[in-house]
């Protein structure tokens, strides 16, 4: 079973078979499956048939990978034993749905082969089958529950033989994703079989166990030494603490995994005891430290100290089991009370209590370090469980609510937003909005700013203010929580709800309002306010609700009250405060943006620009950048405001931070304005921006090639000044980063810089011609237009051809699925300029690198010639000149039969991926070629000469008059006259008078024929064609082969040469339609009899269409037959050049 799941084939049970005898088999499992689940009636024999499915299913579907079967073929025998599985899955949901009762006595004797079900889902690793094999534990557990419900001998042997209880606590314990019918069946059958009680009892003794190791004195194994009794060695008591640790872990989270999947379940659990063995493990952790700290010498201290972060895993367990106990809806408030009761509140908030271990890693070994930094995150991890059962259990639940706040729950949770563990402080942000703290904190902000309006002197008062807002803060923070996800939404609409924002916004002003402006305690409580408006701003929805209570006139009145140049700690945390909220006020919200320069807000923001603290420079740009965006009018007012030196002079900074925001400010600023764009260059700006471009700061490149870019819109002389300057160079190694926004805005930036022709040989000089196409095969829209567009400007300058012709562009542009209409119209403008360069020096020039580039170059050239290539600037004599004197018709013929061929299996030779793409562009340049070529020279003269004696075919329709019986396939006969053959070749006559069987009929003079391998249809096309000289209409393609087989035999070359032309205008009349397997048989039979014009026009076919060959035939399929029609493509090409050159003779004379 093992093997099975690992994906060799197994062995044993699960047979070995050929795909084949495995599929049969299949079938026949599936079907007596069927047979035996009618649809309401779930019989243990229908669940009984499914372990076949799964065995003979797994050996089906390894047969059916075999390595020697053609990927498609594989991948259809694939889908049919997954379709053969799903139809077996839902033939037996279907037996067991609404199914009520079922035959306990067969029940009971099918335990034996109902029990190993439950482990089937193990031994598969295919999809399908898993999915089945979960179906199959899934059904056999519910039999089991429904057994041992109504069974109690049945139950008690289950119970005994061990074997049930482990396998479904297996899969309880290690759950499978989307699987929760499986894991319900699971918890059912594990509580209707009593093992919850077992496992509540293995807790309580493995817990009283852990009490009584507390207190186990450690004492080293030393020779010749006696123990005290009762002692351990240090060895002993880890191995034992560590043994009870994993038991109460292991039984801990299968109760959490039982009281989950219902709520029935969780209230079995607490019927049972369960709350008497789960909060004592609250309490191990603290147990166990004051055991430690009263019976340990101070030198074992520190070794018992290690294991004091196990139960911190125990607990973690434990709190997840009393959560999930709380979470069920139905009777939440029972059970929340029970736990309660319990103490298990208690000790959850004991838990959240607990200094949290140092993270000082001073002075310790690496070994130690590690073991402190488990400590401190397993502490940290425990706090968030218990912060989170404490949400469940408080959760719409007033009495558990004043229980936690009696036991000084609250304080202890915003002990915890005071860590630097995000999760944690979320928890605790989650737990103490479910408390409702969020109110209170509103209510105490609101009463404490009309307190100190009568009372502004009491820093007692400011400091109660402040802290209040800084909770409120905290609390605000961008989070969702168990209950407010489900309900009411996430915690900032929480606070918002109840009032938080016109609670804080009086406080912006509340300098003002008292009369004290700028010092320290009003700075702290305008620093928190600001801090508090700019979380709740960071959701669209709050922005408009924060500026109509009055948030930006504070907000910019604190911005001027604060400037750079005032000294103290307080000023640059209130501006960067205020700023930050501006940022977030305004955020893609226009009305804000505007009400923000009407209230002057930005020329204090821009003088923030001059400030020695690097937060506050950053903070004012940030808001700049929000402000200028699509705002004209803002715009406007920053570069008058004096902005443009001071973020000029941010851009030169060594901070990335500073220099990021300082190049967004510009790139937001030039966007669509010509005169700012001016300005900014007149500025200095194109330096510093380029040196961004080697900045470590991946954002800060990303703008400064978005803003070069602008910048190259500007003027044709900024085009040549940025890469005169070396921008260039960067601009290219960022196409190859792995950043996809970086590689956007080089290639948008490259784009607008190639459309100057002093540019363009510069960046293909740079190799930037390869990155550039490589974007074309992302699947990112943006990046495939830029990249289409850089290449475009590439494709204008004549000295570019040969380099973009030589890397194999025409053909990656030709087969590249672009996204969006507006890249695909740019790929046909650059093939068309690339096209309008095919004369002079260029064609010249490539005709030279055809001939004298190694084999890959070569090729390349060749396929693009063919594509280019088109009258009237190209002209007959030049193609004859590339394809024929300088030999690119033989290079493209070699591409059509790769060298690679790796070892024969049913399919034909391996075929390397490479070799078929360069027999795709070989296939479509010759059918190009073909036709193009075939324009120009005159139609070939091969008219067919009439037939010698033609009879009128009248004379058919009186058998009388004729004088000889043809006696064809099936004995029918067809009448005709010697005469009409009188001119037939010998070949014929030979042929008749081998098979002439009499000489008298019916008193009559009449020569018989037998020939009974001659098809009726097919002679009379050759007998009216003897007659009339045509062959008639309405003839099959069949009957067209078995007339040219028998003109072939017969000599008969005009009727062969009719046959031809009729099949071959039929070929070209199906086009696209004609059957690959049809055009190949054609082929061989024109080979067969030397129908070289029909296996000329199913070459020009396999050219044309070969796409739909390959799917048909495969590439090596393909490859075989192709290999045989080149002889065919050779002389037909060669024919009509020889035209083509006996015409241009004629002309030049």
């Amino acid at each position: 079973m093992k093997e099975a799941m690992n994906g060799s084939k197994p062995e044993g049970d699960w047979p070995v078979l050929g795909f084949e005898e495995s599929r049969e088999k299949l079938s026949q499992c599936v079907a007596t499956l069927t047979e035996r689940s009618p649809q309401g009636n779930a019989t243990v024999d229908s669940i009984l048939a499914a372990p076949d499915i799964i065995r003979v299913a797994v050996a089906t579907m390894h047969a059916a990978k075999d390595q020697s079967v053609p990927k498609e073929q594989k991948e259809e025998r694939e889908i049919w034993v997954e379709n053969q599985v799903k139809a077996a899955h839902e033939c037996l949901a279907a037996a067991c749905k609404g199914s009520k009762r079922i035959d306990l006595k067969r029940a009971s004797e099918a335990i034996p082969q109902l029990v190993p079900m439950l482990t089937y889902y193990q031994c598969v690793h295919f999809p399908a089958v898993r999915d089945f094999s979960l179906e199959v534990f899934r059904r056999a557990a519910d039999v089991l529950t429904r057994l041992a419900l109504k069974d109690s001998k049945a139950k008690a042997a289950l119970c005994d033989s061990k074997t049930a209880l482990m396998d479904l606590r297996n899969l309880l314990e290690q759950p499978v994703p989307r699987e929760t019918k499986v894991h319900r069946a699971a918890a059912n059958a594990l509580i209707a079989l009593d093992e919850h009680e077992r496992i509540i009892a293995s807790i309580k003794h493995a817990t009283a166990d852990v009490v009584v190791l507390s207190d186990t004195p450690i004492v080293a194994d030393e020779k010749g030494g006696k123990k005290p009794s009762g002692s351990l060695t240090p060895e002993a008591f880890f191995e034992k603490t560590d043994e009870l640790n994993k038991e109460i872990k292991r039984d801990t989270r299968a109760l959490a995994e039982l009281a989950k999947q219902d709520s029935a379940n969780a209230d079995t659990l607490l019927t049972a005891g369960a709350l008497d063995a789960l909060v004592p493990i609250l309490h191990l952790g603290a147990v166990w430290d004051s055991g430690v700290n009263a019976s340990r010498r101070s030198d074992q201290k520190s070794a018992s100290r290690l294991s004091f972060a196990m139960w911190a895993s125990a607990e973690k367990e434990a709190c997840q089991a009393l959560g999930v106990i709380a979470s069920h809806t139905q009777s939440r408030a029972k059970r929340q009370s029970k736990v309660a009761e319990s103490g298990g509140i208690k000790n959850l908030i004991d838990i959240i209590g607990r200094p949290p271990p140092s993270s000082s890693g001073s002075g310790l070994t690496a070994e130690a370090r590690r073991a402190r930094e488990a400590e401190v995150s397993s502490a940290q991890d425990l706090a968030r469980r218990a912060a989170d059962a404490v949400t469940k259990l408080a959760w719409n639940n007033a009495d558990v609510k004043a229980l936690i706040r009696n036991i000084n729950g609250v304080e202890r949770l915003k002990q915890l937003l005071e860590r630097r563990d995000q999760k944690v402080q979320r928890a605790a942000a989650g737990a103490l909005i479910t408390l409702d703290e969020h109110e209170n904190l509103v209510r105490e902000v609101k009463k404490k700013t009309d307190e100190i309006a009568d009372r502004p002197d009491d820093m007692r008062l400011r400091d109660v203010l402040k802290t209040s807002v800084r909770w409120l803060a905290e609390l605000a923070k961008e989070c969702q929580t168990f209950n407010q996800a489900a309900a009411e939404g996430d915690m900032v609409d929480a606070v918002v709800r109840a009032g938080a924002v016109e609670a804080i916004v009086p406080l912006l002003s509340l300098g003002q309002a008292i009369g004290e402006e700028c010092t320290a305690s009003i700075g702290d409580i305008e620093k928190e306010a600001s801090y508090a408006i700019s979380l709740l701003a960071s959701k669209e929805t709050n922005q408009n609700r924060i500026a109509e209570a009055g948030a930006l006139p504070g907000l910019v009145a604190l911005l001027k009250r604060y400037p750079p140049q005032l000294a103290g700690s307080v000023p640059p945390s209130v501006a960067r405060r205020a700023a930050d909220a501006v940022t977030n006020l305004a955020h893609e919200n226009n009305n804000i943006k505007n009400q923000v320069r009407t209230e002057g807000g930005i020329p204090p923001l821009v003088s923030l620009l001059e400030t020695r603290d690097a937060k506050v420079q950053r903070a004012a740009a940030s808001a700049l950048r929000t402000l200028a965006f699509k705002n004209d009018e803002n715009k406007n007012q920053i570069v008058e405001c004096g902005a443009l030196p001071n973020l000029i002079f941010m851009v030169k900074s060594d901070d990335q931070a500073i220099h990021y925001e300082a190049v967004g400010v510009i790139g937001n600023l030039v966007h669509s304005s010509l005169h700012i764009k001016r300005r900014v260059l007149d500025e200095g700006a194109l330096q510093p921006v380029i040196g961004l471009l080697s900045s470590h700061c991946p954002e800060s490149q990303r703008e400064a090639a978005l803003l070069l870019g602008q910048f190259a819109t500007t003027e044709p002389e900024f085009k040549v000044r940025i890469v005169q300057r070396g921008a260039v160079t960067p601009l290219i190694q960022m196409l190859s980063n792995t950043d996809s926004q970086l590689r956007e805005m080089a290639a948008f930036a490259l784009g607008r810089l190639a459309q100057n022709p002093d540019n363009q040989v510069g960046i293909c000089h740079a190799k930037g011609l390869r990155p550039l196409l490589d974007l074309l095969d992302t699947d990112v829209g943006n990046l495939q237009h830029n990249a289409a567009f850089a290449l475009y400007g590439l494709a204008d300058n004549e000295d570019n051809v040969p380099d973009i012709i030589r890397e194999g562009t025409v053909q990656r542009l030709k087969d590249r699925e672009l996204m969006v209409q507006a890249s695909k119209d740019c790929v046909q403008k650059t093939l068309k300029r690339l096209e309008d360069k095919m004369s002079g020096r260029v064609l010249r020039y490539l005709i030279y690198l055809m001939t004298t580039s190694d084999r890959s170059v070569a090729r390349r050239i060749t396929v693009a010639l063919a594509y280019l290539c088109k009258p009237p600037l190209c002209r007959a004599e030049d193609h004859r000149q590339i394809f024929m004197e300088k030999g690119g018709m033989d290079i493209l013929l070699s591409m059509l039969v790769p060298k690679q061929l790796g070892a024969a299996n049913p399919a034909g030779g391996v075929i390397l991926p490479e070799a078929a793409a360069c027999q795709k562009d070989a296939a479509t340049a010759l059918h190009i070629l073909w036709q193009r070529v075939g324009s120009f020279a005159p139609a070939e003269e091969a008219s067919v000469p009439p037939t010698p004696v033609a009879r009128d075919d009248e004379l058919l329709k009186d058998p009388a008059l004729c004088d000889v019986t043809f006696v064809v396939e099936g004995r029918q006969e067809i009448h005709a006259h010697k005469i009409a053959f009188a001119n037939a070749p010998v070949a014929f006559h030979d042929e008749m008078d081998a098979r002439k069987t009499s000489t008298s009929r019916e008193g009559s003079e009449r020569d018989v024929v037998e020939l009974p391998d001659v098809s009726r249809a097919a002679f009379e096309a050759m007998v009216r064609f003897t007659y009339a000289g045509e062959l008639g209409e309405g003839l099959t393609v069949e009957t067209l082969l078995d007339v040219l087989k028998m003109s072939h035999g017969y000599g008969m070359v005009n009727l062969k040469r009719q046959c031809e032309i009729a099949l071959t205008a039929d070929l070209h009349a199906k086009g696209a339609d004609a059957d690959p397997w049809d055009t190949t048989l054609l082929f061989e039979t024109s080979e067969l009899v030397d129908a070289r014009t029909l296996s000329k026009a199913c070459a020009g076919y396999a050219l044309e269409h070969r796409a739909k060959m390959v799917d048909q035939l495969h590439v090596a399929g393909y490859t075989k037959l192709i290999t045989r029609m080149v002889p065919y493509i050779r002389e037909h090409l060669h024919a009509i050049f020889y035209r083509l050159q006996a015409t241009l003779t004629v002309g030049q004379e």
